[in-house]
């Protein structure tokens, strides 16, 4: 979604992970109070909030991934 610039509703990444609202709902506010995911309220609909990743977030998985594609990794 950040590289598409696309915005996610903690709904939608609650559905999307299929597991029960409420263990997403745990997982999203333990990865907030760790500092890898935001919660910003809709500035439309006070109801709804959207997930972005922090930028700590970011470095992180684009490390993962850059060790994933290395030629080492491959061996």
């Amino acid at each position: 979604a950040d590289l598409e610039h696309r915005q996610i509703s903690v709904s939608s990444l609650c559905i999307a992970a299929a597991v029960p609202p409420t263990t997403a709902l745990r997982w999203i506010g333990s990865m907030c109070d760790s500092g890898l995911l935001e919660r910003h309220a809709d500035a439309h609909d006070k109801r709804r909030h959207f997930i972005h990743l922090t930028d700590r977030a970011i470095v992180g998985m684009n490390g993962y991934f850059l060790t994933l594609a290395s030629p080492a990794h491959h061996a």
